[in-house]
């Protein structure tokens, strides 16, 4: 009889990197050891927090979770440097691609619409119901 129950990474772990290597075998033609990496940066005025950054690097593709700059520095240029040193870390580790998620409605969009990301698709009815797009760039 199979029985479904809740896990743990740890518990799973083994399981995963073998079976994985099978599927980049058939996927990929090879073993791809594939690697994770998340990154967090953050924007500092005198020693001031401003702004972050965080998300993950994957295989070539970085994905952008957060971008928060404080309110009263928006505009100045913080989320630019942020948006762009994550492509720099991402460009060093040899990738290709950067994507991230936000709202379909809301004004940031002009902000990664002029960083060069195109919107490629939707999540309609997403994160409390409210509609997403998917954003990307080369890089």
């Amino acid at each position: 009889m199979i029985t479904i129950s809740k896990s743990s990474s740890e518990e799973i772990k083994a399981f995963n990197q073998a079976e994985w290597i099978a599927s980049d075998l058939a996927y990929y033609g090879q073993s791809t050891g594939w690697i994770k990496e998340g990154y967090i940066f953050k924007a500092e005025e005198d020693g001031k927090l401003i702004g972050s950054i965080e998300g993950n690097y994957e295989e070539g593709v970085l994905y952008i979770e957060d971008v928060i700059v404080l309110k009263e520095k928006r505009g100045l240029g913080v989320g630019k440097m942020l948006v762009e040193n994550a492509q720099k870390y991402a460009k060093e580790r040899g990738g290709h691609k950067m994507y991230l998620i936000t709202g379909k409605t809301w004004e940031v969009r002009k902000f990664y619409e002029s960083m060069g990301f195109i919107n490629t698709g939707e999540f309609k009815n997403h994160f409390r119901n409210v509609d997403f797009v998917i954003y990307e760039k080369s890089i």
